[in-house]
C-alpha cells in the first residue's frame, strides 16, 4: 500500500513507537503484525507513499510530486532533493531521465537572487505533455513524507532579501515580523515572492497587508481573496492533524 519495502516499514514502526496488534496465522505458525487505520495513516505521513502500480519508481514519483507542488519549478537537483525527500545523488540521476521522458523540462534562466542577476538551471513539470497527463493520476496520488512539509522556515529565503532594502532580513524572524514581511513580499510585484508569502505566512498577515492605507483597491481585492483562501487552508490543516 505504501509502495516501499518491508524492512523500511519495520524500521518506521520501531522509530515511531507504533505497537501493532498481533494475531496468529496458520502459515508456518508465524505471528503477523496488524496495523489499524490510524497507525497506517501515521506510517504514510512518515514514509510517504506511491501507487502500487505506478509506472515509475518510488523516488521518481516523489520528485514528480515535488515538481507538481512547485509552480515556479525547482532551481537545482539539490532543491529537488530537498523538496522530494531524496538524496541529492538520487535527484541528480532521476531528473535527466524525467527530462528525456518528456515529463520534466530543463531550462537555463536569468534570475534575480538577493538583488544580483544570476543564471541557473530550473526544472519544471511539463504539464502540457502527453507523458505528464498520462502519469498525472499517479502523481496526484503520491504522498510526500512529512519531513518535506513539516519544517516551517524561520527567516525569509536569501533570494528575497533585496526586497528588504532598509532592514536586515537575517534579524527578522517570521514569528515576530510576519506582517512586515507580508507587506514587502505581497506588494513587491514579484510573483515568486508573492507565491512564497502565500504558502508560508499566516493568513492574518495577508489580511493586514490588505488593510494598509497605501494599498490600491485592485490590490486590496485580490489580497482579501488570497487571505480567505489561505485561511480555509489553515483551518483544513488544523482539522486533519
Amino acid at each position: 500500500m505504501l509502495g516501499t519495502t518491508v524492512p523500511r516499514v519495520t524500521r518506521a514502526i520501531e522509530n515511531l513507537g507504533i505497537a501493532p496488534l498481533r494475531t496468529a496465522t496458520s502459515h508456518r505458525h508465524r505471528r503477523a503484525q496488524v496495523l489499524d487505520p490510524v497507525q497506517l495513516t501515521r506510517l504514510r505521513e512518515h514514509l510517504g507513499s506511491t501507487p502500487a502500480d505506478a509506472e515509475f519508481g518510488r523516488e521518481e514519483m516523489f520528485v514528480l510530486s515535488a515538481l507538481n507542488l512547485s509552480p515556479f519549478g525547482l532551481r537545482s537537483a539539490r532543491a529537488a532533493a530537498s523538496a522530494a525527500s531524496v538524496s541529492v545523488t538520487t535527484a541528480a540521476k532521476i531528473l535527466p531521465k524525467l527530462v528525456s521522458n518528456g515529463l520534466v523540462t530543463e531550462s537555463t534562466r536569468t534570475m534575480l537572487d538577493s538583488g544580483r542577476v544570476t543564471q541557473g538551471i530550473v526544472y519544471e513539470a511539463n504539464r502540457t505533455s502527453d507523458e505528464w497527463r498520462s502519469a498525472f493520476a499517479d502523481i496526484r496520488s503520491t504522498y510526500l513524507p512529512e519531513s518535506t512539509k513539516s519544517a516551517e522556515p524561520k527567516l525569509v529565503p536569501r533570494r528575497f532579501w533585496h526586497l528588504f532594502w532598509n532592514a536586515t532580513p537575517s534579524k527578522l524572524p517570521i514569528s515576530e515580523h510576519a506582517d512586515f514581511i507580508a507587506s514587502r513580499m505581497l506588494l513587491s510585484q514579484n510573483p515568486q515572492a508573492v507565491a512564497w508569502a502565500a504558502l508560508h505566512l499566516p493568513a492574518s498577515s495577508i489580511t493586514n497587508t490588505a488593510k494598509l492605507r497605501q494599498v490600491s483597491e485592485h490590490d486590496r481585492a485580490w489580497l482579501k481573496n488570497l487571505a480567505r483562501a489561505m485561511s480555509s487552508r489553515d483551518m483544513f490543516n488544523s482539522e486533519t492533524r
